[in-house]
């Protein structure tokens, strides 16, 4: 598209939720690696990130490929279901495998921080200062289905906390590849919807348990 062809409403329908969907947040608990970064370890950083063949990335690439494709898929398993149901098998193999290589490439394994997180970044205690606008590396795990992410990002927020030793600091990522933001927009996707279902039930429960209590007595005259 070129600058003097109008913008049609779908793409800018599509622009704008994909926007939105980038500040969505959810309070989480994490698997966090944050490595403070020289400019030559920078530089390094982002060249690994541009790299087509990184491993950290692989499983985040592979569903972005799928989602890229879904209607395709949508087609196959109704037009050949067993076949589609085959092609199923040998991407949960594949993904196995893609799982473990992630695996290998020195993230967290544990879900031991808590954070708010979005697409843009994430906030968070942590026990050391990070000097404001200084670069930093995350390497990042998100559970249950261990997510890997790895970024660079910039400290934006660095306060002293109040209540408990540590810093409460903030990050924004500055170089994400695209498919890895599409994971963490999938992750808070999930956790949100969760927590509305969560809500939900403990909702319908309180107010069958409020129809359930037996009357109470009255007062004779």
């Amino acid at each position: 598209m070129t600058k003097d062809q109008p913008i049609q409403p779908s793409t800018l329908d599509e622009q704008n939720e994909r926007d939105r969907r980038r500040y969505f947040r959810i309070e989480d608990r994490v698997g966090l690696l944050i490595v403070q970064l020289d400019a030559a370890a920078e530089a390094r950083l982002v060249e690994s990130l541009e790299t087509p063949s990184s491993r950290e990335g692989l499983l985040n690439d592979l569903h972005a490929i799928r989602e890229l494709h879904l209607p395709e898929r949508r087609a196959l398993e109704y037009k050949f279901p067993t076949v589609a149901t085959y092609i199923k098998v040998i991407e949960s193999q594949i993904e196995a495998l893609a799982q473990a290589i992630g695996d290998g490439e020195n993230f967290p394994n544990s879900a031991d921080t808590s954070a708010c997180l979005s697409a843009q970044g994430l906030a968070l205690d942590w026990p050391e200062a990070l000097a404001l606008d200084s670069r930093v590396e995350l390497r990042l795990t998100l559970f249950p289905d261990r997510v890997h992410i790895r970024s660079l990002a910039r400290v934006v927020r660095c306060d002293k906390a109040d209540d408990q030793p540590g810093y409460r600091i903030a990050v924004d990522f500055v170089h994400l590849r695209e498919a890895d933001r599409e994971a963490v927009i999938r992750h808070v996707y999930r956790l949100q919807r969760l927590q509305l279902q969560a809500h939900a039930e403990e909702a319908f429960e309180a107010r069958y348990a409020a129809k359930t209590l037996p009357d109470k007595p009255k007062p004779k005259a």
